[in-house]
């Protein structure tokens, strides 16, 4: 029994170990120390004009204003169609409860 005891103890703590160190690992990893060309970030110019940064191995491009703001008005648009649907999700609970409440009371009535 206390021989059982102490093997569960020991890969418990084996467990520990090994769960630090492989979360030490994953730590270096974010933070772009594992980076292949060691540079965590670089940046290029292409023949065009357009800026590419990379930032530990992700390219990032420079974008276009226009079709930021394009883009964003038609978010804006959508936003304008969660609100009016949330105010009729409002009004549809509020009619809902009115009618909950309602029926409630005439059955207290009745008993």
């Amino acid at each position: 029994m206390v021989a059982v005891f102490l093997l569960m103890l020991v890969l418990f703590f084996g467990g520990i170990l090994v769960g630090i160190d492989k979360a030490s690992e994953g730590i270096i990893e974010t933070r772009g120390y594992s980076v292949s060309d060691d540079d965590a970030i670089g940046s290029q110019v292409d023949e065009n004009g357009k800026a590419e940064v990379n930032v530990m191995g992700e390219n990032l491009q420079q974008i276009n204003l226009e079709n930021k703001q394009e883009e964003y008005q038609e978010v804006q648009s959508t936003h304008l169609t969660q609100k009016v649907a949330g105010n009729l999700e409002r009004g549809v609970k509020w009619f809902y409860n009115q009618l909950i409440h309602t029926a409630y009371q005439l059955v207290q009535a009745f008993f």
